[in-house]
């Protein structure tokens, strides 16, 4: 497994990972579209400002995804998933920790945000350091959603 920079085909293949509108939110957000297209997703989850990458299997397939902003003050990770068909195989772990390490941190903690509801994901970035801190200032609450730091 590795990671590499996404691409508009990865795009494409993750698109198809979320079958409900409350399935897209959740991992994109309420400023999501649903259906998604490729223009709007794009512009959904500001594919022009954060850095895009993909966990791929030594075949090229596409096994994860996530996202690097800088925000907050912080090194700002968004729009994680796993594959639907991956999950429960610990690369919610290896994808975070390769991303992590990649990301590198020059002194600058990590953050994310995560309903609370996602249980499986919140007990990931608890297990990996995160911990639940107040909202960013200037930053409006999304219901039911929770900021998380992981300092370096």
């Amino acid at each position: 497994m590795k990671i590499r920079p996404a691409n508009e085909q990865d795009l494409l293949e993750l698109s198809g990972w979320f079958l409900t509108e409350s399935q897209a939110k959740n991992w994109g957000g309420p400023s999501i579209h649903f259906p998604l297209s490729l223009e709007q997703l794009k512009i959904d989850i500001e594919w022009n400002l954060a850095l895009s990458y993909t966990l791929v299997d030594k075949g090229g397939d596409l096994l994860g995804f996530a996202q690097v902003f800088n925000k907050f003050g912080c090194k700002h990770l968004g729009r994680i998933v796993v594959s639907p068909k991956m999950r429960g195989r610990k690369l919610g772990y290896k994808l975070m920790a390769v991303l992590l390490d990649s990301a590198g941190t020059d002194g600058v903690n990590f953050s994310l945000f995560v309903y609370k509801d996602n249980i499986p994901a919140k007990s990931l970035y608890e297990s990996m350091g995160f911990k639940i801190r107040a909202y960013p200032e200037g930053r409006p609450e999304i219901e039911g959603c929770i900021f998380m730091v992981k300092e370096t």
